[in-house]
């Protein structure tokens, strides 16, 4: 199959070439991995949060994977067809595979999941362009697509498509959520503390053959520097290192740590409500784009270390334009600008952010550049499921600072989940408010097409749109690091955040 980008091992750094202490978790067969706050769910179905994400692909699988050179590959099916007209595909399931409870497989658990996933607002992203699943015979699922689309084998890879056990889910969704998720990926969930940890076990009937790595253990760690001081203790083994990158020579220095780079799939922004309060009003909006110095921004929120974006397409995709120019830095249009909406005098705005320094810091160098041109911004940073819940799902804030992450490569899924006017009022993630006809126009057009060149002009007008609707302002992409201690093999950073312990062992 066609690999969907081949960089994922290309930019690698490894902090010293000597051989580590010896680590309990080696001893153990066990890998410890840090998460930064608790998991909100266990349901697939139910969240679109990356970190509820890392737990869920240990415990299911999808009709795909993705392979660490980047290629998605069949996984609970075996092949697959896309009819002439690119609206059915047609799948093969997969023999034999078991449950964690036992139970085999059966087509008739993949048309459910599937179903489930669609009938989701919170898997949109990823099925909205999915009409329904049907089953053809006890090995054949039939899935039919509301229009052609390009990137759809991307989608059946994610966490929201996973194929979950239909009695069990059905009888009980709220249990299955909460701490009793059923799957057939490689690790079986065994329990949790809140605020501390959760426990899997390697499923010794694993389609695949038995994990390596036989126990998983994740630690909720909210804090940095003490998730690196247990990385360097030997009680966690792996961690996504502190987003404004101050402790990466600290990591590449340490002969017991391996320190890995590659190109982050996302771009971190400032995002309006533009349907009501302040920012409802253009004018507004652009006086803030016109108001950030980007260079200063990524100075003192990343130490430097990313590259100022204007396009609002996360750059690695392919439609993403190139050379894109966005709204010029000019402070004194931008006190022009708030003259004229009525706010000569000052504006007070209140920033909900998450509560983690790849936020907070990058929010207060924009309260200090902000400040300058009148307006006088409050910071309110929250904690992560509190984040979510009032700003994503129910658009309670005004402005706030936050990246759009892409799951799969291609420019639909940082633009129609949050632009799309369909996807307002709990039906997606437009959380932005979002209501302009020509901006849907351009989004119908180019996810339907399956010619390169029709969907690149039209994600070229939707970054103009973005621009000269000040939508939300595009700031800059980083890189995405991960942290490992050096005898742990398998370990590389991956743009998604895709990571499958099935892949690590000592």
């Amino acid at each position: 199959m066609k690999k969907m980008y081949g960089f994922l091992a290309a930019f690698v750094t490894a902090s010293a070439l000597f051989a580590p202490a010896a680590f309990a978790s080696k001893e153990n067969n066990t890998v410890a991995v840090r998460n930064v706050g608790d998991q909100k769910t266990y349901d697939p179905y139910r969240t679109t949060d990356l970190v509820d994400w890392q737990t869920h692909y240990q415990i299911f699988d999808s009709l795909f994977r993705e392979t660490p050179e980047g290629e998605y590959v069949p996984a609970l099916c075996t092949d697959y067809k896309i009819s002439d007209d690119g609206m059915e595909m047609t799948f093969t399931i997969r023999e034999g595979v078991k449950f964690h409870n036992g139970d085999v497989m059966t087509a008739d658990d993949v048309v459910f999941s599937l179903n489930t996933a669609i009938a989701s607002p919170f898997t949109s992203k990823f099925t909205s362009v999915m009409k329904e699943a049907t089953k053809v015979d006890d090995k054949t699922v039939k899935l039919t697509l509301k229009h052609p689309y390009a990137p759809i084998i991307g989608c059946l890879v994610s966490s929201s498509t996973s194929i979950v056990p239909k009695k069990v889910y059905e009888a009980d969704p709220a249990a299955f959520g909460r701490n009793k998720p059923v799957g057939t990926g490689p690790y079986v969930y065994v329990s949790s503390r809140p605020g501390e940890s959760i426990t899997m076990d390697a499923f010794p009937e694993y389609w695949r053959g038995e994990a390596k790595v036989k126990h998983h253990v994740v630690r909720i760690i909210k804090d940095n520097m003490s998730a690196l001081m247990a990385m360097q203790s030997g009680t966690l083994d792996r961690m996504v290192p502190n987003q404004d990158y101050s402790d990466r020579q600290i990591i590449m220095d340490d002969p017991r740590l391996r320190y890995y780079e590659a190109p982050q799939a996302c771009t971190f922004l400032v995002a309006f409500n533009n349907a009501r309060g302040p920012f409802a009003d253009k004018r507004v909006r652009e006086a803030v784009a016109r108001a950030i110095d980007k260079e200063e921004l990524i100075l003192g929120a990343v130490n430097g270390m990313a590259d100022p974006t204007d396009g609002g397409i996360v750059p690695m995709c392919p439609q993403a334009p190139k050379d894109f120019k966005g709204l010029a830095y000019d402070p004194e249009m931008s006190k022009k600008l708030l003259a004229d909406a009525g706010y000569a005098n000052g504006l007070n705005v209140t920033m909900r952010v998450i509560g983690a320094t790849n936020y907070t810091k990058p929010a207060e160098v924009l309260q200090a550049q902000l400040k300058k041109v009148g307006i006088n911004m409050k910071i309110e940073a929250m904690e992560r499921g509190r984040w979510f819940d009032l700003v994503l799902n129910k658009a309670q804030f005004d402005i706030t600072f936050y990246a759009h992450a892409i799951s799969v490569n291609d420019a639909d899924f940082c633009t129609y989940p949050f632009l799309h006017s369909s996807q307002l009022n709990g039906k997606g993630t437009n959380y932005m408010g979002v209501n302009i006809p020509e901006m849907d126009e351009c989004l119908d057009k180019a996810r339907s097409a399956l010619d390169a060149e029709t969907r690149s002009a039209n994600y070229a007008r939707v970054c103009e749109i973005i621009r000269d609707e000040s939508i939300y302002v595009p700031c800059y992409t980083g890189k995405r690091t991960v942290a490992a201690v050096a005898g742990l093999k398998g370990v590389f950073a991956d743009p998604m955040q895709r990571y499958y312990v099935y892949n690590y062992e000592w």
